[in-house]
């Protein structure tokens, strides 16, 4: 079954869908000068398995990863088009997807991880049954370019964003989107809070819009100097962790509108975050690092070395930690092997090795 959408009014199947776009090209890398108030710690050990993506032939470059909420899969688009389906336990290719024919930009599973949704260059959303061996179900084509889509908590809907100043809030088959207007013209990150009340977007101008869910109305806080790129919500609570080009990452309280934290946590561009524990995060972007930061204390406590290129997806589910890179690999990091780094350093100061690969 195929649906069409304009850019202002969208289609959307009765399940609901999540995806994200990012724009795909060359970033420079930058050297790591930044200066934390706690002692920098490099390269402690963490245990993590790393794989090529596309392993026969060229190595292709890592564009989006999602990780399944029951903990089994991690879908990985690469710039060939495809997507892989991996077992999270090894790694291991066991489907290949290959509907697209231009970059895939984007992926992500449903909060219920049954559905898998994906989007690209070629203007088609197409939607994957997980439970029937990721089944091609249906596709939303024509659609506009999408930087990036989440589901609000509450199962009442989904918001997309896009390179442009509008927000979609998107409805099923039979209902129409609703678009409001933001005042920052390239939007590239939405998320929901976990009480759906507040939908966060954000973008060029460096500036975090709140909308609020039921009277539209938005609040508007500028945290950044340059594009923001992700934003996530720390779980059951009301703070957003935002991640920017300007090296940046904030911490808002949403419901106060009250900055918590702001810090350089590089010199380079920061392109995702994600949550581990509910005290730490982990950031990540151009220059190929990967770092692990108390927000609470604004502090860098660990940084995870290996990718050779712009680190540009991150996804944490089921206590691992996932990346993909520019340098075409995928990366799998056990949460726990983190925070006992993390409770090592604290012991011993800023001393250890490089990152241990199995």
């Amino acid at each position: 079954m195929s649906i069409r959408f304009s850019r202002r009014q969208c289609l959307l199947s009765t399940s609901l869908l999540a995806i994200s776009v990012a724009p795909f090209r060359s970033l420079a890398q930058d050297p790591e000068t930044e200066k934390i108030a706690s002692r920098p710690v490099i390269g402690t050990p963490v245990t993590c398995r790393t794989i090529p993506l596309g392993q026969t032939g060229i190595r292709r470059v890592v564009t989006a990863i999602a990780a399944d909420p029951r903990g089994e899969f991690l879908a990985a688009a690469g710039d060939d088009y495809k997507i892989r389906i991996l077992r999270t336990s090894d790694l291991k290719v066991v489907r290949t997807l290959v509907e697209h024919g231009d970059l895939v930009r984007t992926l992500a599973f449903d909060p219920a991880g049954k559905q898998l949704v994906s989007a690209g260059n070629d203007g088609r959303l197409i939607l994957w049954d997980r439970d029937v061996g990721f089944r091609f179900i249906r596709e939303v084509a024509g659609s506009p370019a999408l930087a990036e889509v989440t589901f609000a908590p509450d199962g009442s809907g989904i918001a997309a964003v896009g390179f442009d100043r509008e927000v979609f809030l998107l409805q099923d088959d039979e209902g129409q989107s609703v678009s409001l207007q933001c005042a920052c013209q390239d939007l590239r990150a939405v998320r929901y809070r976990d009480d759906s009340a507040v939908l966060a977007v954000a973008g060029r101008c460096g500036t975090l819009h709140l909308f609020d869910s039921t009277t539209r109305e938005c609040e508007r806080h500028r945290l950044h100097q340059a594009r923001i790129r992700d934003i996530v919500f720390l779980p059951s609570g009301n703070t957003a962790v935002c991640v920017a080009e300007d090296g940046f990452v904030s911490v808002f309280d949403t419901d106060r509108n009250q900055m918590l934290r702001r810090f350089r946590a590089s010199t380079g561009k920061l392109f995702a975050v994600t949550v581990l524990t509910p005290d730490l995060v982990a950031v990540a972007g151009s220059d190929n690092l990967i770092r692990i930061i108390d927000w609470d204390k604004g502090q860098i406590v660990q940084r995870l070395a290996g990718h050779t290129g712009s680190v540009i997806a991150l996804d944490a589910q089921s206590g691992l930690l996932f990346s993909g890179s520019y340098d075409a690999t995928l990366r799998r990091w056990s949460i726990a092997d983190i925070v006992a780094g993390r409770q090592r350093i604290a012991g011993a100061g800023a001393t250890g090795t490089g990152p241990r690969v199995d």
